[in-house]
């Protein structure tokens, strides 16, 4: 009798595994491949074009410019530099000594001439003159003028109350309010109620007649 293969299970799952596995591998192959194809032009291109272009805008650009500028433009601009600050030092040690020795002793003779012929007698004036005669009308004010004119005022109104107001009010007003209230008002009511009985139909009547139209 024939023994069965004791290895046939396993090899019937390589082969699937094999058709499934090695397609990316390949795939995965062809991208190194190509990643290091890419990578190698880059660095040939690099190597045989870039560089040759940096090095010839290096020799035929950068470096007559920065010859230009280092031996042409530099030197007169340093000089130029150097003259100017050589002036602004000049014109800052000229201002500073007419600043310092005919400005400022000007300034302190106006300020001294001013403090002795106007600060001081102003504050003398202030305060031996003017803020005493100030304290003074103010106690004068407060304690004399201010009493004084206030009772003064006070007894005026009161006068001018009791002789102006209370005889117009007692002996015009009043009087006439009541005679309007007690005389005057009934009279006038009378006389309306007499009219209204008397003439006052006849009025209306002619009203009547004269305001209709004729036909």
């Amino acid at each position: 009798m024939t023994r069965p293969n004791e290895y046939s299970g396993p090899g019937c799952l390589i082969w699937p595994l094999m058709v499934i596995v090695l397609p990316f591998r390949l795939a995965w192959e062809l991208l190194v491949l190509l990643g290091r194809g890419i990578g190698w032009l880059f660095v040939q291109f690099a190597r045989y074009v870039l560089r040759p272009i940096g090095v010839a805008l290096y020799y035929l650009l950068v470096k007559p410019l920065v010859w230009v500028w280092s031996a042409l433009l530099l030197p007169p601009l340093r000089l130029l530099g150097a003259f100017l600050a050589w002036i602004g030092r000049g014109l800052w040690a000229g201002l500073s000594w007419i600043g310092r020795h005919i400005l400022l002793p000007i300034a302190k003779g106006i300020a001294w001439v001013m403090n002795i012929l106007v600060v001081v007698p102003l504050t003398l004036l202030w305060r031996y003159v003017l803020a005493p005669i100030g304290r003074g009308l103010a106690w004068i004010w407060k304690n004399a003028l201010f009493p004084v004119l206030s009772a003064a005022w006070r007894a005026a109104g009161r006068v001018l109350y009791y002789t102006l107001v209370v005889p117009v009010k007692y002996l015009v007003v009043l009087p006439v309010r009541w005679v309007w209230a007690n005389i005057a008002r009934p009279i006038g009511r009378a006389l309306r109620a007499v009219w209204d009985a008397t003439f006052g139909p006849v009025f209306r009547w002619l009203n009547e007649v004269f305001s209709t139209p004729a036909r």
